[in-house]
C-alpha cells in the first residue's frame, strides 16, 4: 500500500514490491493471486486506515462546523509524523484507472460510490439543520468537498504551508456555509 502511495499505483513493479517486502514473488502470488488483486488489496486496507477516518466525520452527529475543522485537520495531518506517504492513495488509482485491472477499477468504484453516499448523507444532514445553503444541490456540494479536500491533500504533497492550506479550506468551505 505505501509504495503504492507514494510512487504510484503503476510506478512499482512487483518485482520492487517483494524486495521491498522482502518476499519471494511466488509468495506473493501465492498470497494474492495476481497484481490486480494485489493493488485492490492496498486499496482495502487504505480504505481501513485512511478513508474510515474521513467517514467516521461525516457519519458524526456534529455541527457542520466541527465536522468542516476535522476535514481540516484531516487533510493537515502530519504524515511525517505517520510514517505514511503524501498525497492520495485513492485519487492516485482514480487518475489512472484505464491502467489499473477490472477488479481494481470495481473496488475504485465501491470505494467512490461509498465516499459519495457517506458525503450526500452529511450534506443533506447539514441543509435539514439549517447549516448548509439548501439552495446548493446536494450532488454539487459532494464534488465541491471532494475537490476540495483532493486539492488541500495534493497541496500538502507539494510542501504548501499548512497555514495557507487552512485558509484555503477556510475561503473553499466558507461558501457552503448558511449565512441566514
Amino acid at each position: 500500500m505505501k509504495s503504492y502511495w507514494g510512487d504510484g499505483p503503476t510506478a512499482v513493479s512487483i518485482n520492487e514490491i517483494c524486495r521491498r517486502a522482502g518476499v519471494s514473488k511466488p509468495g506473493l502470488y501465492r498470497e494474492f493471486g495476481n497484481e490486480d488483486d494485489l493493488k485492490t488489496a492496498a486499496l482495502e486496507s487504505y480504505r481501513e486506515l485512511v478513508l474510515s477516518q474521513l467517514f467516521e466525520i461525516f457519519e458524526a452527529d456534529q455541527p457542520f462546523d466541527e465536522a468542516l475543522a476535522a476535514l481540516t485537520g484531516l487533510a493537515l495531518q502530519d504524515r511525517a509524523q505517520t510514517g505514511l506517504p503524501t498525497g492520495c492513495l485513492f485519487g492516485k488509482m482514480r487518475g489512472c484507472r484505464s491502467e489499473l485491472g477490472p477488479k481494481t477499477n470495481g473496488a475504485i468504484d465501491a470505494t467512490w460510490s461509498t465516499a459519495q453516499d457517506r458525503m450526500q448523507d452529511w450534506i443533506d444532514r447539514a441543509k435539514r439543520n439549517g447549516q448548509l445553503d439548501s439552495q446548493i444541490s446536494t450532488t454539487t456540494a459532494t464534488l465541491y468537498v471532494d475537490a476540495q479536500i483532493a486539492n488541500a491533500i495534493t497541496m500538502q504533497a507539494e510542501g504548501v504551508q499548512k497555514a495557507e492550506i487552512s485558509e484555503f479550506l477556510q475561503i473553499a468551505f466558507n461558501g457552503l456555509k448558511c449565512f441566514g
